[in-house]
C-alpha cells in the first residue's frame, strides 16, 4: 500500500468540502498521476474502464466539434472523470479512516449549516448550494448506518447509539435541504444497502426490519415536513386530493419546470432525426450546448436541458455517451449488489460505493455529470480494488 496515495485521497476528500476550485486542482493532480502510471504500465484496470473512456472521449470530441466555446467545461465534465484510473490500493485501516473522515466532516459542518440556516434561511455549507448539502448528508447518513451495523456486530452499544444519533441528525439536515434528488438517492441506496447486508447474513430479520422502520420514519416525517414547506409537494398533494387538476402547469410546478425543458429536449432530438444529423445523434451537440441550441419553453440562459437525464444526456453526448452512462450505472449497481462481505471491515468498505450510487439515483432528473463525480468514481474504484484484494486473500 502506497501511503502517499492514501494521503492524496484523504486530501481530495477534504478539499471537496472546502472549495470546488481547490478540489479541481487536486483532481487535476490525481488525473496526471493516474494517466502517467497507467500509460507507463500499459494497463488500465477497473470494471468501468470502457464506459468511462467512452463517456470522457465523447464529451470532449462532441464539444470540440459543435460547442467549442465550452472546451474548458468539456475538460471538467469529460477528462476529469479519467481520475477513475487512479490506483489507490487501501487496507482495512485506511478504509475505516476514510469513512471516519467523512463522518467527522459531517459533524464539523453541522454548526456551519445551522448558522447559515438561521442567518440566511438556507442550510448551506462552506461552498455550493443546498443541493450539495443534500448530497453530502445523504452520503453521511448512509455511512452512519454502515458504521452502526459494524458496531452492532461487535456488540459495541455506545458506538451503536452514537451512530444512530448521527443517522437521525444527518437525515434531518438532508430533509431540511428540500432537495429531491439526494433524497431519492438516499432512500433507494438505503434499501439496496439493507438488501446487501441481509443477503450476506450480516443482519438478521430483526435488524432488517428495524432499518426499514427507521427509513419509514424518516420518509413519513420528511414528507409531512416538505408538504408544509415546499410548493412542489403541496401541489402534488392537491392533485392527489383533487384540489388541483393534473395538467401542464401543475406538472411543470411539481417538476421544477422540467416538463417544459423536456419538451425542448424532445424537439431538438426530433429535429436531428428529421434533418439527418447523424453525428449529433451519435455523439451529441457537446457539453452545455444549450448556449446555441433553441429554447422554446426553457429559459434562454440555461446551458443544459435539465429534465429526465436520458434526454439531457442524449442531447449533449448522443447515443454513444448515453449508452456509456447506462453501462456505468448497470456495472456500478451490479458490483454493489453482488459484493461478498466476509468480516466487519467489509461492512464499512461498502461506503466506498455509496457516493456514486447516491449520485446516480439522484441524477435521474438532473444530469449524469456532477462537479464531484471524479471523486465518486475514484472512491468506487478504490472499493473495487479493496474487495478484489479481499477475494484474492480468501483464495
Amino acid at each position: 500500500m502506497d501511503k502517499s496515495k492514501i494521503i492524496y485521497l484523504q486530501i481530495l476528500i477534504i478539499s471537496s468540502f472546502v472549495s470546488i476550485s481547490l478540489f479541481e486542482v487536486f483532481v487535476g493532480i490525481g488525473l496526471l498521476w493516474a494517466l502517467w502510471e497507467n500509460f507507463k504500465a500499459r494497463q488500465w484496470e477497473g470494471r468501468l474502464k470502457y464506459p468511462v473512456w467512452i463517456f470522457s472521449g465523447v464529451s470532449v470530441v462532441s464539444t470540440v466539434l459543435f460547442a467549442p466555446k465550452m472546451i474548458l467545461k468539456a475538460v471538467e465534465e469529460g477528462l476529469f472523470q479519467l481520475i477513475y484510473f487512479y490506483r489507490a490500493q487501501i487496507d482495512k485501516k485506511a478504509v475505516k479512516n476514510i469513512l471516519f473522515l467523512f463522518i467527522l466532516t459531517g459533524i464539523l459542518l453541522v454548526p456551519v449549516i445551522f448558522y447559515r440556516y438561521f442567518s440566511e434561511g438556507k442550510p448551506l455549507a462552506v461552498w455550493g448550494s443546498t443541493f450539495e448539502v443534500g448530497q453530502f448528508y445523504a452520503e453521511f447518513a448512509l455511512f452512519a448506518v454502515l458504521l452502526g451495523v459494524a458496531a452492532w456486530k461487535v456488540k459495541d452499544r455506545k458506538k451503536l447509539i452514537f451512530y444512530l444519533f448521527l443517522f437521525a441528525l444527518f437525515s434531518f439536515i438532508l430533509i431540511l435541504t428540500h432537495r429531491r434528488s439526494p433524497l431519492l438517492g438516499f432512500f433507494v441506496v438505503f434499501v439496496l444497502t439493507t438488501f446487501v447486508l441481509n443477503k450476506n447474513g450480516i443482519i438478521n430479520r430483526k435488524i432488517f426490519s428495524a432499518l426499514l422502520i427507521a427509513l419509514t420514519v424518516v420518509g413519513v416525517s420528511g414528507y409531512a415536513y416538505l408538504s408544509q414547506t415546499d410548493i412542489r409537494f403541496k401541489t402534488l398533494n392537491n392533485i392527489i386530493t383533487g384540489k388541483e387538476p393534473l395538467n401542464y402547469q401543475t406538472l411543470n410546478r411539481i417538476s421544477s419546470a422540467r416538463v417544459g425543458i423536456g419538451y425542448d429536449a424532445v424537439k431538438i432530438i426530433q429535429n436531428d432525426i428529421k434533418e439527418g444529423n447523424y453525428i449529433n445523434l451519435l455523439i451529441g451537440h457537446g457539453v452545455r450546448s444549450g448556449y446555441y441550441l433553441p429554447h422554446e419553453r426553457s429559459p434562454e440562459n440555461w446551458l443544459k436541458y435539465e429534465s429526465v437525464f436520458i434526454l439531457s444526456e442524449f442531447i449533449e453526448k448522443g447515443l454513444a455517451g448515453l449508452l456509456a452512462e447506462l453501462f456505468i450505472i448497470f456495472i456500478a449497481f451490479k458490483t454493489f449488489l453482488t459484493v461478498k462481505i466476509r468480516e466487519n471491515t467489509d461492512i464499512i468498505a461498502l461506503g466506498l460505493f455509496i457516493p456514486l450510487l447516491v449520485h446516480i439515483i439522484g441524477s435521474v432528473f438532473t444530469f449524469f455529470w456532477d462537479a464531484l463525480l471524479p471523486m465518486y468514481l475514484l472512491l468506487f474504484k478504490t472499493g473495487e480494488l479493496y474487495f478484489k484484494k479481499r477475494t484474492e486473500e480468501v483464495k
